[in-house]
């Protein structure tokens, strides 16, 4: 018998119009998304982050999170751990975005050179066991809810935007109002 683990991950995102949207988890705050619909040169509002950027921060998050598992396992003693990201985008002649380099650059500190020869073998091993390359084998399924709002839900939304209030999700991604 084959043991697999399954663990579900969900976000949930609000637009608010000219101002970008708020992207939150189940597990923490929100943060600012900003940007125009169609803009994929990178301009974005300041202090909102963008998807792409959110992609490029979860490989270097996944990155740190894997080493430390490996380290840990290894009995490598990590003193010291900070990273930067980078990856190319290129639009494509036929219009459609693809990454061409997606790097990771770790700087860690560990105790002693065994230590220092673990902690390379632990990289060397990561893209092959590491998101995005063991994880992102797969295409999203889009499962859309369109409702149509008569004016009466609009006001209230609008009403709410002036309040700053949010959007409460009911079971299936609906908003069904907001909390004071």
């Amino acid at each position: 018998m084959t043991y697999v683990a399954i663990t579900e991950f969900e976000t949930r995102l609000q637009w608010q119009r000219r101002c970008g949207a708020l992207l939150s988890g189940d597990r923490a705050s929100a943060i600012p998304l900003g940007g125009e619909p169609g803009d994929m040169a990178g301009n974005w509002n300041e202090g909102q982050w963008n998807p792409e950027t959110l992609l490029i921060g979860a490989v270097e998050g996944r990155t740190l999170l894997a080493f430390l598992e490996q380290a840990r396992a290894l009995g490598v003693e990590v003193l010291f751990y900070q990273s930067s990201a980078v990856a190319r985008r290129v639009d494509g002649p036929d219009g459609l975005p693809h990454y061409t380099d997606l790097i990771v650059r770790p700087h860690v500190a560990v105790r002693s050179e065994r230590e220092a020869a673990l902690a390379r073998g632990i990289f060397e091993a990561l893209p092959e066991r590491c998101f995005p390359s063991s994880m992102l084998r797969l295409t999203p399924r889009i499962e859309p809810i369109i409702d149509t709002w008569d004016e009466h839900h609009a006001a209230a939304l609008e009403e709410d935007r002036r309040h700053r209030q949010t959007w409460r999700w009911r079971e299936g991604g609906r908003a069904s109002g907001y909390e004071p």
